[in-house]
């Protein structure tokens, strides 16, 4: 009766042991689950966030080019349309083709080219081959694009952009660089750097390395 008793003990704290730990195991998971469900929203947040700003910083482009030449003005807008339907479609994702992006930076910098004519120097060099399975997040690369523009451009001082992308060893790199001008110098980095920093951090966390250099 002694063994009966002993084992019975046994076998209630075996028992509730496992519940606990179920339960413990259980709670992990819905934590972890929780965790991920407010990182994806925060994502989502700051990706949503970034369209509307692009839109209206290159609606003020075709306003700028409609007092210039309205024929420009039309060009313009068909570029606009191409790099909408990556907006709308595409950059609800959590990543996109790298080639996809590379084209997107390139019917903005078109767009870009209508706007100042030949005023500056916009170079843009990426690899000829990029494997289909490297892909970044969407809307990333277009804000170091955009801010270039927005410092590196004078019509009275010549200026130049220079973007160079690679892909090595599982890594992407981007290289922009432009023009200073004495009108660009803020010490104000907009919307647009925030958000991709936020961003960077929260999906690579410390696996990626931002540079800006704020000197000539």
């Amino acid at each position: 009766m002694y063994w009966n008793i002993l084992l019975g003990f046994f076998m209630t704290g075996l028992n509730m042991g496992i519940k606990l730990l179920y339960r413990s195991l259980r709670d992990e998971q819905q934590m972890e689950e929780l965790k991920r469900q407010n990182l994806q929203a925060e994502m989502d947040y700051l990706r949503y966030q970034i369209n509307p700003h692009f839109f209206m910083n290159t609606l003020n482009n075709i306003h700028a080019l409609i007092d210039i030449d309205t024929e420009y003005a039309k060009s313009a807008v068909i570029e606009l349309s191409k790099m909408m339907r990556y907006v709308l479609y595409e950059s609800g994702s959590e990543t996109i083709s790298l080639k996809k992006d590379i084209q997107f930076i390139e019917n903005y910098i078109e767009l870009m080219r209508i706007r100042y004519d030949s005023s500056i120097d916009i170079r843009f060099d990426y690899p000829d081959s990029i494997p289909n399975k490297v892909a970044i997040p969407p809307l990333l690369l277009i804000v170091f694009v955009e801010n270039a523009f927005k410092h590196g451009v004078s019509y009275n001082h010549a200026s130049f952009i220079q973007i160079r992308i690679g892909y090595r060893d599982d890594a992407v790199t981007a290289v922009i660089s432009n023009s200073r001008h004495e009108k660009s110098r803020s010490g104000t980095t907009g919307i647009g750097l925030e958000n991709v920093k936020k961003r960077l951090a929260l999906i690579y966390q410390d696996n990626y390395t931002l540079a800006i250099d704020d000197s000539d």
